[in-house]
């Protein structure tokens, strides 16, 4: 079992990230993303980095909101977790309805299929992806039986109660929110124990050294269309469907007109466009040996990354 909090800045304010770590804490999750953008109180730059400065794992959370849909909504957190690198825990969706007497909720019945949705995208997206709510909600919608593969749960009860055996598994639970930490000047900090592991990562993905060809290659730019192609050297990581994943990274331009050829396994996946500074990662299919993408671009932009699953 370990310690670990999860901070907002619009209620934490952490003024000395050692004392936080000399209490004991572990693990930390930080609010990225709200609904359909940022944090309502700014991005969560200087929380992720001091975490970092003193070796304390750290992730991030999403606070849902019924629009944009969920695949959306999870396209927008991870593209700020991958932004900041709060890559060494889970990234959590956080299933609270507003407070704010008023505000929109996700109705009951569509709270399952809109989590399943979203975690769905976070796995597409290369992370094993995680979900945080109450007991009581955990007992109604019952998480562990989505049939989400490594879901981790993240089950808030107080009062020094565990949560209801009839909330199912659970990796992480929630036991205050209104503990103390030194270093951190709040009404309260949420402390939350781990039962497992499950929620540390490494990184999303780990590369593998003996993959063929440069990685992060970036290819001179043309007037003409563009083609390049990679061999994958998969060796015994290829034995299960989803070890292997493939990226192609839009640089300074406009990535146009793409298309990108799993070696004849499935049919080619066409996107109108990559934006510059944006990553489209996808699961190579079993069997596939090698890639091949071709696209328009102004200049050069194309920066391709082979992947293995640990």
């Amino acid at each position: 079992m370990a310690l670990g909090i999860d901070i907002y800045r619009a209620n934490q304010k952490v003024t000395d990230w050692h004392a936080v770590k000399a209490h004991g804490v572990t693990y930390c999750w930080v609010k990225l993303t709200d609904g359909g953008g940022i944090a309502p109180k700014g991005p969560g730059d200087a929380e992720v980095a001091g975490a970092k400065s003193v070796g304390i794992a750290v992730g991030g959370y999403h606070f849902v909101q019924p629009t944009p849909g969920p695949e959306r909504q999870a396209e927008i957190f991870i593209a700020e977790v991958n932004r900041l690198g709060a890559t060494e825990v889970v990234p959590m969706l956080d299933m609270e309805d507003q407070s704010r007497p008023g505000a929109a909720k996700i109705p009951l019945a569509q709270k399952k299929p809109f989590s399943i949705r979203f975690c769905d995208r976070v796995r597409e997206l290369g992370f094993r992806p995680g979900v945080y709510m109450n007991s009581g909600l955990a007992r109604q919608l019952r998480p562990d039986q989505w049939g989400i593969p490594d879901l981790v749960i993240w089950i808030a009860r107080y009062s020094g109660n565990k949560p209801h055996a009839d909330a199912g598994r659970y990796d992480i639970h929630q036991y205050s929110e209104t503990g103390h930490v030194p270093g951190i000047v709040a009404k309260g900090v949420d402390l939350n124990e781990s039962y497992t592991d499950n929620h540390l990562l490494t990184t999303p993905f780990e590369e593998d050294d003996d993959m063929a060809g440069p990685l992060d290659h970036e290819y001179p730019g043309s007037d003409e269309r563009q083609f390049h192609h990679r061999t994958i050297e998969t060796r015994g990581i290829s034995a299960v469907v989803g070890d292997v994943w493939f990226a192609v990274s839009a640089g300074y331009h406009d990535m146009k007109d793409v298309n990108v050829f799993f070696n004849g396994v499935q049919e080619p996946i066409h996107f109108d466009a990559i934006p510059a500074d944006t990553r489209s990662v996808w699961q190579v299919p079993d069997g596939c040996e090698s890639i091949s993408w071709e696209y328009e671009c102004a200049g050069p932009s194309s920066s391709v990354v082979i992947y293995g699953k640990r």
